[in-house]
């Protein structure tokens, strides 16, 4: 009986062999870097080029009514999480400067019913946009024709699809003040 009950403690059970498995997994994530930096962690001050944003409520040559003040909303919002780049509304006191027009939305279905009536409409928003260097008027990046797509679906209660066409104009729109957001930072890294 004495050799069945010492077999039996040199075994580990197996909630042990989970948690050492657990730990050495940490142990080795923790040690390894992919070599990506946080765009929104603060830098030190003195590697940080600091510049100011002049971003301009863009042309709507849609028939969406107020989506250039929403996407102006959007876009500063994004600019408002940097420490590198801070928006103003002065061109005088402006860095750079972000110019643009929602140019164009198309409403496509995408999914069908068996009487042809569309259950799922593609989103399709065209945007052109200019990012300026304000103290010579060189242009940075520039985008003729820009387009996202986005889903949403049909409902037979009118209020119901407004609300989801206005969900997917909002993804959009962030989609887009994040693109923004992350090549701006790009760019002003490389500036002198």
């Amino acid at each position: 009986m004495n050799a069945i009950l010492s077999n039996r403690a040199g075994r580990h059970t197996f909630p042990y062999s989970i948690l050492v498995f657990f730990i050495l997994f940490l142990l080795a994530f923790s040690c390894s870097s992919c070599g990506y930096s946080n765009p929104y962690a603060k830098k030190k001050l003195q590697d940080v080029p600091s510049k100011t944003l002049l971003l301009t409520t863009w042309q709507n040559r849609t028939n969406e009514l107020g989506l250039e003040s929403i996407y102006f909303r959007l876009f500063n919002a994004w600019f408002k999480k940097s420490s590198r780049i801070s928006v103003v509304f002065e061109e005088e006191q402006a860095d750079l400067k972000l110019t643009g027009a929602i140019a164009a939305i198309d409403l496509p279905g995408l999914f069908y019913d068996s009487f042809d009536k569309a259950l799922e409409i593609k989103l399709k928003l065209t945007f052109s946009f200019t990012l300026r260097d304000n103290r010579n008027n060189s242009i940075l990046w520039q985008e003729r024709k820009f387009t996202i797509y986005e889903p949403f679906i049909i409902d037979p209660s009118g209020e119901i699809t407004r609300y989801n066409k206005q969900k997917a104009l909002l993804r959009i729109g962030d989609e887009i003040g994040e693109l923004l957001y992350l090549r701006i930072h790009e760019i002003v890294n490389n500036m002198p």
